[in-house]
């Protein structure tokens, strides 16, 4: 008896939202699955071998586990809750529009957030009781109207709506009893409940690899009249588990990762070569012979692969955009042009000595000379020791012409201080680099470390220049101008470009 008593007092529930909806049964586990079945005389029945009511009851035992509701509707004054005796498809109505307010009450009844999800039973079929609105205007289409207002509703209710359309699906309207059919209106509710997991290029991929995603969703199932529960079983056991993110790692593993893998090796070989902010270009030289640079233009580079950005050689000077030139010391230290005639004869044999001979030679008085050249010796290097630098560099330094007027002997400890000093003989015999740029702001000069250079449409500095390499010096430019679309050459870490660019190093031997 009690059964009965709460079938007729759910049965009672108004139809409309904050009327006494019908209190939800007692939580199970898993998601709320409110079932709104048609109950019109138009739906075939849901299994051909099963009758209606066992048909049904079967449909709602394949979420054991999960709660679940049922609202069987027709028209307006055709619709009931939760009790399977009124299913008989005798319905002389189908109104979609009233089956949703129902179960806006019945959602209502739930606390906020609950994960209700809502399954539509149903034929399309569009045939709402003129009775039922009063409200309609003069002239204005009731099935129209209907459609309208059932899909805004469903945007409002902002549940996950799934359709299991039963029936023929010969087109896109097919006439069943008089009446049309209208899948059309099923894509509409669909969209308009689910948003951008409903648009038809996620229902295509998910109808393609068949099953229920986490972000790629199927929303509407098709059913013949034939298949009856042996397809309804698996769809429905399908809407109510947890969602899956299998489709999404499918499409990933045969459609994107590898179109990534392509494009990431096409890209690699198109941009190997691009030259980025923190790159260096490598540039042997050899004493007093140019060499001619060009900017962006074709060569092979040492690794094998063709290149048309950055820096390459060439022979002509006309196809450079610039020249690099590198220059030994001019400074003459054999004491030409000296007046030697004053000189001790002990000092005039050091005078013509290389830097190193003069080194070793006073060394060697220093320690197995006889009493008078350690006496020399000591008494040069002292003296020597006793010039500055600067004094040193400025005898040192005037031209041949000019050394007429110097004391020989004064020349002689400068450069023993010379010999001894290695600061000061990098300064007096460090290499410089000379750099003639081309075009409309064309450049002449020497250049050093840390000095900016600008070669075609690239700024560098100069970053190195020492011995090493195959050549007298090796020349180290440091990019610090590329330019870039969007100036993604600056804003992108340095460690993701060369990652793009399948390099290790950020050196580039120009070739």
């Amino acid at each position: 008896m009690l059964p009965v008593l709460l079938a007729l007092a759910l049965q009672a529930g108004p139809v409309h939202p904050g009327e006494g909806a019908p209190s939800p049964p007692p939580p199970g586990e898993g998601p709320v699955i409110l079932f709104l079945v048609d109950n019109s005389a138009s739906l075939p029945p849901l299994d051909p071998g099963e009758k209606r009511r066992v048909a049904l009851e079967r449909m709602l035992g394949f979420v054991e586990g999960h709660k679940h509701r049922l609202i069987l509707f027709g028209g307006r004054n055709e619709l009931s809750v939760d009790d399977t005796e009124r299913y008989r498809n005798d319905g002389q109505w189908t109104d979609f529009y009233h089956a949703f307010r129902k179960a806006e009450g019945v959602i209502a009844s739930y606390p906020e957030g609950t994960d209700i999800r809502l399954v539509l039973l149903t034929d399309a079929i569009v045939d709402p009781n003129p009775a039922d609105w009063p409200e309609l205007g003069p002239g204005e289409d009731l099935v129209t109207r209907n459609i309208k207002e059932t899909v805004e509703l469903l945007g409002q209710l902002g549940k996950p709506l799934y359709v299991i359309l039963v029936g023929d699906p010969t087109s896109d309207a097919s006439v069943t009893a008089g009446r049309e059919q209208s899948p059309g209106f099923v894509l509409d509710m669909v969209r308009a409940a689910n948003g951008a997991a409903a648009a038809p290029l996620a229902q295509t991929l998910a109808s393609f690899f068949a099953d229920d995603g986490l972000l790629l969703r199927k929303f509407v199932y098709r059913v013949r009249p034939d298949e009856g529960l042996g397809k309804i079983e698996p769809t429905v056991r399908r809407i109510a588990a947890p969602p899956r993110a299998k489709v999404e790692f499918r499409i990933f593993g045969y459609f994107i990762l590898p179109l990534l893998l392509i494009l990431l090796a096409l890209l690699g070989v198109l941009v190997h070569s691009f030259p980025g902010p923190g790159d260096l270009e490598i540039v042997e030289l050899s004493l007093d012979q140019p060499v001619h640079v060009a900017a962006d233009r074709l060569h092979r580079t040492r690794d094998g692969t063709w290149a048309a950005q950055g820096l390459s050689l060439v022979a002509n000077p006309r196809e450079a955009a610039a020249t690099l030139t590198l220059r030994g010391s001019e400074i003459d230290v054999t004491g030409r042009g000296l007046d030697t005639s004053e000189l001790d004869p002990e000092d005039a044999a050091l005078l013509p000595l290389e830097l190193d001979e003069l080194r070793r030679a006073i060394e060697t008085a220093t320690d197995s000379g006889t009493r008078e050249e350690k006496i020399h010796a000591l008494n040069l290097d002292y003296m020597a020791k006793s010039m500055s630098l600067e004094e040193a560099e400025r005898i040192l330094t005037r031209p041949s012409s000019e050394r007429a007027s110097l004391p020989a002997v004064d020349y002689v400890r400068a450069k023993v201080l010379l010999a001894w000093n290695d600061a000061l003989r990098d300064r007096l015999f460090a290499r410089r680099l000379h750099v003639s740029t081309y075009g409309r702001e064309a450049t002449r000069g020497e250049v050093g470390v840390g000095d900016s250079v600008r070669i075609g449409r690239y700024g560098f500095v100069v970053h190195e220049l020492k011995r090493g390499g195959r050549r007298d010096a090796r020349l180290a430019l440091h990019y610090d101008r590329v330019p870039s679309l969007l100036g993604l050459k600056t804003v992108l870490p340095d460690r993701i470009q060369r990652l793009l660019r399948f390099r290790r190093s950020r050196q580039r031997a120009v070739s």
